[in-house]
């Protein structure tokens, strides 16, 4: 079954290191990124306001994928069809070199309810203790 999991390793102050596991018929893999508690609230929010507004596609980035910085991570939510179904690219650094130059890109099926879901779990889990996770589904 298609799931993307966010799994809270470890918090200081406003920095959060999560494990970002994303599996889907043909691909598993998983990344750890850091991300500061506001722009995980903000990529939360972002969520929830594509629930509302499904007809427009919807880009977030966990990090910065290009330059000197640790892992990153984005997802790319394609507008939902009629039944309400979502397909999200996500896009996974493998970081097994300096040139940041692995990926692994594959689409996650899914619908707006469980995306709200997410968004909101999201925001929890910014206050959550370490080892809490939550999922798309």
């Amino acid at each position: 079954m298609d799931n993307i999991i966010f799994e809270k390793i470890w918090q200081d102050q406003n920095l959060i290191e999560l494990k970002i596991s994303a599996n889907s018929e043909y691909v598993s893999a998983y990344q750890s990124c850091y991300i500061q508690d506001k722009n995980l609230e903000e990529i939360a929010e972002k969520l929830c306001y594509f629930v509302e507004n499904y007809t427009v596609d919807c880009y977030l980035e966990f990090g910065k994928k290009e330059g000197s910085y640790t892992p990153a991570f984005s997802m790319y939510l394609l507008p939902a069809n009629m039944s309400g179904h979502v397909k999200i690219e996500v896009d996974i650094e493998i970081a097994d070199n300096d040139t940041r130059s692995h990926r692994c890109c594959f689409y996650i099926k899914s619908e707006l309810g469980l995306i709200e879901k997410l968004g909101i779990a999201l925001k929890d889990l910014i206050t959550d203790q370490e080892g809490s996770k939550v999922s798309l589904c």
